[in-house]
């Protein structure tokens, strides 16, 4: 289970990727990179809240 929704995981950070780059790129509006950004950030601060959780469980 675990495998599998680090997969998903990969597929949805790769996406993100790409339109991030989109926005960077100014095909599109640089807003949208923006908020990836700050959702990357969450991402990130989630998924070490998570393993930290994990780890003393």
């Amino acid at each position: 289970m675990k495998k599998e929704h680090y997969r998903i995981l990969l597929i949805v950070v790769l996406a993100l990727a790409f339109i991030y780059t989109l926005g960077l790129a100014g095909i599109l509006p640089f807003a949208v990179s923006y908020y990836i950004t700050i959702l990357f950030i969450f991402l990130f601060l989630f998924l070490r809240w998570e393993s930290r959780l994990n780890r003393n469980a």
